[in-house]
This record gives structure tokens, sequence and C-alpha cells, in this order.
């Protein structure tokens, strides 16, 4: 029973915090070297001409990378969560597997690839966003464990142009590196 609550609060947390956008905390504009971000445990690339900005609050870090005109909503949002005490990596992998569907959301794919080593764990979704964009938005969501961590990457564009950023957020995805 327990880790099903815990396990739902994470689901919400997550969904909330990743498809709204919504952050509390402290953003701070982070100046990157080279197009690559490191810090926080974590580095990666970003695409040229694109701004990072830092959120971190008691239960998470947010890195949040934008086009300099975020008018439409394009962004990747990289997620460090850490994984809540008396979980197991088994229960945190199987929320990540199927994820609580708000009515807002429609999953298209779910699927296993691979980022610097990991199996991590594939979630895209259609999200009707008419609080902020007043559009459809396509969501890419990658996940996986380690280091006592959940990583996630949130790649959201217009439904129209997410597959003309794919080669944007594969900068940062194949970038990617725990250090």
């Amino acid at each position: 029973m327990q880790t099903k609550y815990i396990g739902l609060i994470l689901g919400v947390l997550v969904f909330i915090i990743l498809v709204s956008g919504c952050v509390s905390g402290n953003a701070t504009k982070v100046n990157v070297v080279n197009n690559t971000y490191s810090g926080n445990g974590v580095s990666f690339k970003i695409p040229s001409n694109w701004q990072v900005t830092k959120v971190v609050s008691e239960s998470n870090t947010n890195i949040d990378i934008n086009k300099n005109n975020p008018k439409d909503g394009t962004s990747i949002t990289v997620a460090i969560l850490p994984n809540p005490k008396g979980m197991s990596n088994q229960g945190l992998i199987n929320m990540i597997q199927n994820p609580i569907n708000q009515d807002s959301t429609k999953e298209i794919l779910n699927n296993t690839t691979t980022v610097d080593g990991n199996i991590a764990y594939e979630n895209t979704y259609l999200v009707n966003d008419s609080n902020r964009f007043n559009q459809t938005m396509k969501e890419q969501q990658i996940n996986f464990i380690k280091n006592g961590n959940t990583y996630a990457l949130i790649f959201d564009a217009p439904v129209q142009s997410f597959d003309q950023e794919k080669s944007n957020f594969n900068i940062t995805l194949n970038s990617f590196k725990v250090v």
C-alpha cells in the first residue's frame, strides 16, 4: 500500500512538473560554455542559441532549455528527482513504464531506449494544452534510474513542428551523461 501511495505521489508530481511546465523555487539563468551544460551531476549539449534556466527546489532540480522565442512551447526539460526512500528501482521502473494518464493526454508510444548506457523508458503523448499555448503539443518523456536518482528528459513542441525539432532534441539526448 505504501509503495502504491509513494508511486502515485511521484507519478503525479513528475507529470505536473513536466507536462505543465509549472515550477517553483528560484529560477536562475545559466550560462553555458560551447553549448554544453555541466552541473548537478549531469552534462549535455544544448541546441545553438537556446537559453538555459535552472530551478532547484527541495524535491527536484529542473533544467529548462528553451528557444530564444519560446512562445510556441518548444522546450527541453531535464528533471533530476531523488528516488523516494524505501522504494525499489523495480517499483520506480513500473511507475515509469505505466505512468498516470490525465484527461488531457493520450499516450501514443511506450518503448525502451538507451541513454548514457542505461536502459531508459520512453513515453510519447499528445497533450491538449489549452491553458498555456492553446494547441495540441507532442511530448516525449525519456526516463531512467541511476545513482539513486530518476532522470527525466522531456521534449515538447506543437504537434505540427515536433518532427522538425527532433534534430535539436537529439543534440541533448545523444550527449546526455551522468557524471
